[in-house]
C-alpha cells in the first residue's frame, strides 16, 4: 500500500510538472502581437498557409504533383526544413479552419510548446531507470528542464528545433529501456524534423554495442536503420523522387545551406560569426544564457565531485553525446545557440545525476537561482514586443510623412499596426561590401533622412567587430554612437529579462553594454523607461537570442 501511494504521488508530481512546463511555454505565446517577427517562423508560416492537403494517399506520395510539396511552389524552391512538424501543423490547423497566414503560426507555436513539454516526462523516465534507488533527486532533471531558458524561448517559436529535440530525447528514452523498435520510430521522426538528427547516430551505435552477441548487434542495427528510413520516407516524402532516389532539389538546398558556413561567403546573417572565437563563444552563450549561470555552476561543482568510474554506462553515453555535439558544433563557423538545444535535456540529466554527490543545501541553492532565472526570462513575454512599443512611440512622437531609415536585412519600423501613420522609408544597404559607390549612395540617403531607426542590434552589433571587412561601415557606427555625426539618439527601447517592480519608478540594468565607439558600462539607471524594475542586460548574447523576441530598438534624430 505504501509503495502504491508513493507511486501515485510521483505520477501526480510529474503530471503537474508537465502542465507547469506547458504553461510556461505558452505564456505570452502571441509575443509579437501577430507581427511575424521571427524570420524562420515567418517563412514556415507562409509555407504552411500556401500548401494544400492532398486528395489521396497516392497524391501524397507523388513528389511532382502533391500540393503538400513546398518544392511545387515557385516561391519555395529553397526548403531545408523537416516536413513532419509542417505537415502536423497544417493538418491540425486545417481541421479548425485556421491554416491561414494570420492564424496557422499560433498552432505552430502551441505544438512546439507541447512537444517540448514532453521532455519533462521522458527525462523523468530516464532518471527513474538510472538514478540511485530511492533517490529523492529523480525529479531534478525534469525540474531543471522546465525552467531552462533556451527551451523556454524556442518553444515560443513555430520552428522545427523543439520537435527535433523531443524526438531525440524520446529515442534515448526508448534505448534506455531496450525498446529498439520504438527508438527507431522516434529517430525516424527526428530525421523528419531536421536531418541534423544524423548527429545522434553514434549514440544509437553505443547502445547497440551493449548487446553482447555480434550477430544480435548486426541484426538490430539493420532493423533499426530500415525502420528509421521507412519512417523518414513516410513523413518526408518530397526528399525523394521515387522510393530510393533523393530529390535533387532537396539535396541542392542542403548544399546551399552548408555553403553559408564559410568565412569567404558573403551572407548578411553570417557577418556576426566572423569575429567569434571557436568553442569559447558557444560555450559562453550555452552556460550564461542556454542553461543559465546557476545551473552551470551546479554542473561544474557536482561534476568534479563525481567519480566517473562508478557511473552507469547510460550516463557515460549521455556525457559522450553532450561533449561530442558541443565539440563538433563549437568548431563550426556558425555557432548559433539553437543548434545546441539537442544537448540541453542531456545536460539537465547529467546535472541531476551528478547532484546526488553534493549536499542537498547546495543543490537547493543553485536550483532556486535557476528557477528565478527562468522566471526572469519569461518576463519578456509579459509586455508588448519592443518593436511594437517602438511603433506606438513613432506614431505618437514622429510627424507623419517624415523620412525614416531601415537597415537592409532587418525589420522596418513602424510596423503595420492599425494606428500606423504615413512615413517614407529608405533602406540602407550597410551589409553590402564597402566600396566608394556604396557610400556615395548611403551618404545621399543619410542627407535626406529625418530619423535613423535601428530595429535591433543585428548590424551595429556585428559590422564594427570586423573592421577589416567593413572599414568604412565600422567607422560609421562608431561615429554614430559617439554622436560625431549629424544624428542624436532620442529613444532606446529595451525588453530585458528581469522583474518589473513599478514601485521603483526606474529601470536598473545589470550587465555589459556593447555600443560601438563608446565606453560601455555594467550598470545603468533609466528613469524614463516604461516598465520600472530590475533587469539583466543581455546585449552581448548571441544575436539570435535577442533579435527575434526582445531586440533593442534605437531611434536617432537628425540635428537641425
Amino acid at each position: 500500500m505504501f509503495a502504491k501511494r508513493n507511486k501515485l504521488k510521483i505520477i501526480v508530481l510529474i503530471t503537474l510538472l508537465f502542465l507547469l512546463a506547458f504553461f510556461l511555454r505558452i505564456y505570452g505565446f502571441n509575443w509579437d502581437q501577430s507581427q511575424h517577427l521571427h524570420p524562420d517562423e515567418r517563412f514556415l508560416t507562409m509555407v504552411a498557409a500556401d500548401i494544400k492537403l492532398p486528395n489521396s494517399l497516392s497524391q501524397y506520395f507523388s513528389t511532382s504533383t502533391s500540393p503538400l510539396n513546398p518544392y511545387n511552389y515557385s516561391q519555395y524552391q529553397f526548403f531545408v526544413y523537416g516536413t513532419f512538424p509542417l505537415f502536423l501543423v497544417k493538418v491540425i490547423s486545417s481541421i479548425f479552419h485556421q491554416d491561414t497566414y494570420d492564424q496557422v503560426f499560433l498552432w505552430g507555436r502551441g505544438l512546439s510548446a507541447f512537444f517540448d513539454s514532453l521532455n519533462i516526462i521522458f527525462l523523468f523516465l530516464i532518471s527513474r531507470k538510472i538514478f540511485k534507488k530511492k533517490s529523492r533527486l529523480v525529479i531534478l532533471p525534469s525540474l531543471f528542464y522546465t525552467f531552462c531558458v533556451l527551451p523556454l524561448q524556442l518553444s515560443h517559436f513555430f520552428a522545427v528545433d523543439t520537435f527535433l529535440n523531443t524526438f531525440l530525447v524520446a529515442t534515448f528514452t526508448a534505448l534506455v529501456y531496450g525498446l529498439f523498435p520504438l527508438a527507431a520510430v522516434f529517430f525516424g521522426l527526428a530525421l523528419t524534423s531536421k536531418v541534423t538528427a544524423l548527429y545522434f547516430a553514434p549514440v544509437i551505435f553505443l547502445f547497440l554495442l551493449k548487446k553482447k552477441n555480434f550477430g544480435s548487434i548486426l541484426f538490430s542495427g539493420f532493423c533499426f536503420l530500415v525502420s528509421s528510413l521507412l519512417v523518414f520516407r513516410l513523413f518526408q516524402p518530397y526528399s525523394f523522387t521515387d522510393f530510393f532516389h533523393f530529390n535533387p532539389q532537396f539535396v541542392n538546398s542542403l548544399k546551399s545551406l552548408n555553403a553559408y558556413n564559410n568565412r569567404q561567403a558573403w551572407y548578411p546573417p553570417g557577418v556576426q560569426w566572423l569575429s567569434k572565437t571557436l568553442f569559447l563563444f558557444s560555450l559562453k552563450n550555452l552556460f550564461f544564457w542556454g542553461i543559465g549561470l546557476s545551473l552551470s555552476c551546479l554542473f561544474l561543482i557536482s561534476f568534479f565531485k563525481t567519480n566517473l568510474k562508478k557511473i552507469p554506462s547510460t550516463i557515460l553515453i549521455a556525457l559522450f553525446w553532450t561533449i561530442g555535439l558541443y565539440l563538433y558544433q563549437g568548431s563550426q563557423l556558425v555557432q548559433t545557440l539553437r543548434y545546441f538545444i539537442i544537448i540541453i535535456p542531456f545536460l539537465c540529466l547529467l546535472i541531476g545525476y551528478f547532484a546526488q554527490n553534493i549536499s542537498y543545501r547546495l543543490t537547493l541553492f543553485f536550483t532556486i537561482g535557476h528557477l528565478l532565472f527562468g522566471v526572469m526570462f519569461l518576463s519578456i513575454y509579459s509586455r508588448p514586443h519592443s518593436r511594437v512599443q517602438a511603433t506606438y512611440w513613432i506614431n505618437q512622437n514622429i510627424p507623419a510623412n517624415s523620412i525614416l531609415s531601415g537597415e537592409y536585412w532587418d525589420d522596418v519600423l513602424p510596423l503595420y499596426l492599425p494606428e500606423k501613420n504615413n512615413y517614407q522609408n529608405i533602406s540602407l544597404q550597410l551589409y553590402d561590401p564597402d566600396t566608394p559607390e556604396k557610400w556615395v549612395g548611403i551618404n545621399q540617403q543619410l542627407n535626406s533622412l529625418d530619423y535613423l531607426v535601428m530595429s535591433s542590434n543585428r548590424l551595429w552589433g556585428s559590422i564594427p567587430l570586423v573592421p577589416d571587412r567593413y572599414p568604412v561601415a565600422s567607422q560609421f557606427y562608431q561615429d554614430l554612437f559617439a554622436e560625431k555625426l549629424n544624428f542624436q539618439k532620442i529613444m532606446e527601447i529595451n525588453s530585458y529579462p528581469g522583474f518589473a517592480l513599478p514601485f521603483l519608478k526606474k529601470c536598473y540594468y545589470f550587465g555589459p553594454t556593447n555600443f560601438p565607439g563608446v565606453n560601455n558600462t555594467w550598470f545603468s539607471i533609466d528613469d524614463q523607461c516604461q516598465y520600472p524594475g530590475l533587469y539583466l542586460r543581455d546585449d552581448t548574447a548571441e544575436e539570435a537570442f535577442t533579435v527575434y523576441d526582445h531586440p533593442k530598438v534605437l531611434i536617432f534624430r537628425k540635428n537641425q
